[in-house]
């Protein structure tokens, strides 16, 4: 897997190139501490991970991919919170906060790995997906602190105007997100929006009904506007099961 790091701080540059020495299957072409020397280098050669810094000189991070016809996967490094969510919208592989540790690098460039190797194959299987999804995590801004969730914990999602509840397996934690915004960066195959108020796990449904699903003893409605197209995707996961059986 052929990478470049780019990064304006050299100590930062350092420690990813320390830490990736020890990944037998990770090869580090170059590293940038300008991201327009990047922009000309990366579309005459074969890159497949980004690493990327967000707050650089002349171009952020966050920008950086925009510039690209078919850009690499990317892995943010940031000493920063607050550009969790635009990373997820971007679509990014992983959000790493410095000091960078070699374990949460290891699961990230492993993220990136199962990708490429799925790209490679030309499908995704349902087990690829399950493993990548198990150790997701996504920051949530509430007040002033920001959390950070493993997605699979995520049970269902409220909304209450511009405010929403995330209502995990510890503790519900209230964020202001549009219901909206919050479907942009949540994994589409793990939840879907059954009413204008309340996104759900898949995975944490324990009944069906006509009107409603259960999660935790909760009685979640399902609206008219999304029933035909929730329940499709129920059948079509209980038919694709039966098939694997």
């Amino acid at each position: 897997m052929n990478c470049v790091i780019i990064d304006d701080e050299p100590a930062a540059i350092d420690v990813l190139k320390f830490h990736l020495s020890s990944i037998p299957f990770v090869v580090l072409k170059k590293t940038f501490r300008d991201p327009l020397e990047a922009l000309e280098y990366l579309p005459q050669h074969k890159i497949d991970l980004i690493f990327l810094d967000i707050n650089m000189p002349k171009l952020s991070g966050i920008s950086f991919p925009k510039f690209l016809q078919n850009p690499p996967l990317i892995i943010f490094t940031t000493a920063y919170f607050e550009y969790a969510l635009e990373s997820y919208e971007l679509k990014a592989v992983d959000y790493l906060l410095k000091p960078i540790e070699f374990d949460r690098l290891l699961q990230a460039v492993m993220k990136a790995k199962q990708l490429l190797e799925g790209n490679i194959r030309g499908e995704t299987s349902s087990s690829e997906i399950s493993s990548d999804i198990s150790d997701q995590t996504i920051f949530i801004k509430s007040g002033s602190e920001f959390h950070q969730l493993f997605v699979q914990n995520i049970k269902y999602i409220e909304s209450d105007g511009n405010y929403v509840t995330f209502y995990t397996d510890k503790r519900p934690i209230l964020a202001r997100y549009k219901i909206s915004e919050v479907l942009e960066f949540l994994p589409k195959e793990c939840f879907t929006r059954i009413h204008r108020s309340y996104i759900v796990a898949l995975k944490h449904i324990e009944t069906v009904k006509k009107q409603c699903v259960i999660i935790d003893n909760k009685e979640i409605p399902i609206s008219s506007n999304y029933r035909e197209g929730f329940f499709a995707l129920i059948d079509d996961i209980a038919k694709k099961r039966d098939h694997r059986i």
